[in-house]
């Protein structure tokens, strides 16, 4: 499908991290679809590339699977460091946990919070690093949609993206260590609106939450919360 005028196949998405089967894939496919049309401009930089919507994914199953039941694909993981540093720093937090023990076995909600949860997450680096000319433009560099056809394990990486791998992924881990009072605050606000976004979905599902919630009702929801924060016009990593 057309993602950002670039077109996006769903069923060749990054290799996973975690290990998984098809019909995980598959029930993943068939679930982002429809929450890509709707286009959630609050979502951008979750729902824009190849890249974050693997990344989507990653959450998804740790959320919808029990993450201590799970295993890292240590060959994918060597692939895609800042996916790895980014999915280690999050999951393995109280707040995390937390989330996962409500959306465990459901596949919807499992999904709109790794949406979410994504965003959240990404505007955080975005906003720590714009400031930072080299490792803005690593995060750039690795996020930029005209980059996004890449397959690592067919195409030999350019040396400039192993380096840029490397600054992000020091960068990342040193701003989140240095900033451990801010990051688990961003994690806990992210905790409470999904919180409230889940309880305001089986309101509207009526508590059948079995069956794929519509994204325009999130959407507005979304809208009650982001308004100027979350959008803007300033570039993105997958600007």
């Amino acid at each position: 499908m057309l993602i950002n005028g670039t077109e996006i196949n769903l069923a060749n998405l990054e290799k996973p991290l975690l290990l998984m089967n098809e019909d995980e894939e598959l029930l993943f496919q068939r679930l982002i679809l429809p929450t890509i049309q709707y286009e959630l401009i609050q979502c951008q930089l979750a729902l824009s590339t190849r890249k974050s919507i693997s990344l989507v994914r990653d959450f998804w199953l740790a959320l919808y699977k029990d993450r201590e039941q799970l295993y890292i694909n240590s060959g994918h993981a060597m692939l895609y460091p800042i996916r790895l540093i980014l999915f280690e720093l999050v999951t393995k937090t109280e707040h995390f946990k937390r989330l996962s023990k409500k959306s465990f076995g459901d596949e919807c909600l499992s999904l709109i919070y790794a949406v979410v949860l994504l965003q959240f997450i990404l505007q955080w680096l975005k906003d720590r690093f714009q400031n930072n000319i080299e490792v803005y433009e690593a995060m750039k560099l690795l996020y930029r949609v005209n980059e996004d056809y890449l397959d690592e394990e067919q195409v030999p990486i350019p040396r400039e993206h192993l380096i840029a791998q490397a600054i992000a992924v020091k960068a990342i881990r040193y701003e989140v260590k240095e900033n451990a009072q801010e990051f688990a605050s961003l994690l806990y606000q992210t905790y409470n609106f999904l919180t409230y976004l889940h309880d305001k979905v089986k309101e509207q599902e009526g508590n059948e939450t079995n069956s794929l919630p519509s994204m325009r009702n999130v959407a507005d929801i979304l809208n009650l919360f982001y308004s100027e924060r979350y959008t803007t016009d300033n570039p993105s990593f997958t600007g």
